[in-house]
């Protein structure tokens, strides 16, 4: 099996291979366009609710799942879900990884708030099962949890929901987007600026990250 390398390279940095078609529409200017209105909150919910509501409408199953992680981004999807879909029976499915920090109290708290059922997946291992989930994604990938949470998904319905992406919507990383701009200055060169924003994501940096730099 062919390596592509620079795919590689993406992945430990970025997080995603830009080699791969996005399975979204490529935003254009008139996506971003001013709203007319005077009540922008309202505007949002009501956005994502639709949006939520057209995605979800062709599931017939009387039971769906929810990636529940205690956070902002998982909570707001939950109370929404169970605003717009009252009638389905809502599994929140939770991961705990073992001498790692335990999000999971927060999460049943959550859980027990919008009367939901929750599981919580206890991992051991965090890459016990690392090779069957890259032979079913097909390449590398970061964040294998979500092999794990599908797996525990699958027993309760076909569909699992989350709120993946809100901090990237919403710019809820703070830490990173201070960092960079307290470090930016208008003079660098397009590779400097790529070099800056890449520093900013040591997080998730694996040990020998500098090498790909």
């Amino acid at each position: 099996m062919e390596i592509n390398t620079s795919s590689i390279i993406d992945i430990l940095t970025l997080r995603y291979d830009t080699s791969l078609d996005p399975n979204l529409p490529k935003k254009t200017s008139s996506d971003f366009l001013p709203i007319e209105t005077t009540n922008i909150p309202n505007h949002i919910e009501s956005a994502i609710c639709s949006d939520m509501r057209n995605r979800l409408d062709c599931i017939k199953e009387k039971e769906i799942s929810i990636a529940l992680s205690g956070g902002v981004d998982s909570t707001l999807v939950l109370s929404l879900l169970n605003k717009i879909k009252s009638e389905k029976k809502i599994h929140a499915i939770s991961i705990k990884f073992e001498n790692s920090v335990d999000e999971t109290p927060m999460a049943s708290k959550i859980a027990e708030k919008f009367n939901v059922e929750h599981h919580i997946v206890h991992l051991k291992n965090y890459l016990s099962e690392l090779p069957k989930a890259i032979s079913i994604i097909k390449m590398p990938f970061w964040d294998t949890h979500w092999f794990h949470m599908v797996k525990t998904a699958s027993k309760f319905s076909t569909s699992l929901v989350s709120g993946d992406g809100g901090d990237e919507l919403f710019g809820g990383y703070t830490f990173r987007y201070q960092k960079f701009l307290t470090n930016f200055n208008s003079d660098m060169t397009p590779l400097q600026r790529v070099k800056l924003y890449l520093e900013c994501h040591e997080r998730d940096w694996v040990p020998d990250q500098q090498e790909m730099l």
